[in-house]
């Protein structure tokens, strides 16, 4: 900072007073760039933390990063957080627990701003009441927020949309465990069915690498004179429908107009790309904007104590449509 100083002219307390944020006169705040650029100084990120006791670094935990879902959500928080002059830190935990509890544990060593975390863990008691924390989808604890969609609902949704375009044999498919917001898009699909009194079943793979044979096995057994049992199928995730579909073109059955198709969360490999599963879409843009809106109320003072107990905010869902379903008349 004196080498900053010295070149811009300017004290080094006006120069400090720049790098921690705070009001410095335009004209100094120029030079103090500019000599910033020409040393290519860059200031020390830890240092910084100390000295104002304020990270700027958010911790945004996921499940996995290498579906279309989780990489619109990591995308639309990293561009939330830098409009609001945080950075993200992305953590991938594979659903699995410990690798989970290793980044809480990264955290709090690094004191970093707060935590945003789809956990399918039991953390309640590794976040420190310091830390600001954020659950999407499933709930860590009465006292940290929980932002989610209206999962039940949308399983509601996807079997009145099938009924409605003419499916009367409905089948609902997913991959072993179905727990969580899974089993609460099913139980919306299945009373819809029920309370309407319409046919359906379910089948579940197993877990496993292979999973996909399952899929694969099932259709084979319930195949007839070249027709599938079902003329109706929904998913917890667009990943399983688009698995079934590609099986289902093996067997020379066609979708939509034999077998319709209908999984969940809608989003897009890339921004252009054309809607091809049709899906009951989840708000990403709207989750990420209230997630922050949730940790910004915990960063700035308010409702930062674990005596405040949080209800579940719940975004609403829609149905769009792709490839794998009729067009309803008009």
């Amino acid at each position: 900072m004196n080498d900053v100083s010295r070149l811009a002219g300017v004290s080094r307390g006006t120069v400090s007073n720049y790098i921690n944020g705070l009001k410095v006169r335009p004209a100094a705040q120029e030079r103090i760039e500019n000599a910033i650029k020409k040393l290519n100084y860059v200031p020390n990120a830890a240092a910084r933390t100390l000295k104002t006791n304020r990270s700027s670094y958010v911790v945004l935990i996921i499940p996995r990063v290498d579906t279309p879902f989780f990489s619109e959500l990591s995308y639309c928080m990293q561009q939330v957080l830098k409009e609001n002059g945080y950075k993200m830190i992305l953590c991938n935990s594979n659903s699995r627990p410990q690798e989970e509890f290793e980044y809480i544990q990264m955290a709090k060593t690094q004191k970093v701003a707060g935590i945003i975390t789809m956990s399918y863990a039991d953390i309640r008691e590794l976040v420190p009441p310091d830390i600001p924390l954020v659950a999407l989808e499933n709930k860590v604890a009465d006292f940290f927020p929980l932002i989610t969609s209206d999962n039940y609902h949308g399983g509601s949704l996807a079997a009145s949309k099938l009924y409605s375009l003419g499916a009367r044999k409905l089948l609902f498919i997913s991959k072993a465990p179905v727990k969580d917001v899974s089993q609460i898009r099913e139980q919306g699909f299945r009373d819809y069915c029920e309370d309407n009194k319409i046919e359906h079943d379910r089948f579940v793979a197993q877990n496993k690498a292979n999973f996909v044979d399952d899929f694969r096995y099932f259709i084979e057994s319930e195949v007839t004179d070249k027709k599938f049992k079902y003329d109706g199928v929904f998913s917890d995730s667009d990943e399983y429908v688009s698995d079934f579909w590609y099986l289902l073109q093996q067997r020379k059955i066609a979708v939509p107009e034999e077998v319709q198709l209908i999984g969940f969360d809608g989003a897009r490999v890339y921004p252009r790309q054309q809607v091809v599963v049709s899906s009951i879409k989840q708000p990403v843009t709207e989750i990420t904007r209230q997630a922050f809106k949730s940790l910004q109320q915990q960063l700035i003072g308010k409702n930062n104590t674990q005596n405040e107990m949080y209800e579940p905010l719940v975004l609403p869902v829609s149905f769009i449509q792709g490839q794998t379903t009729k067009q309803a008349e008009s």
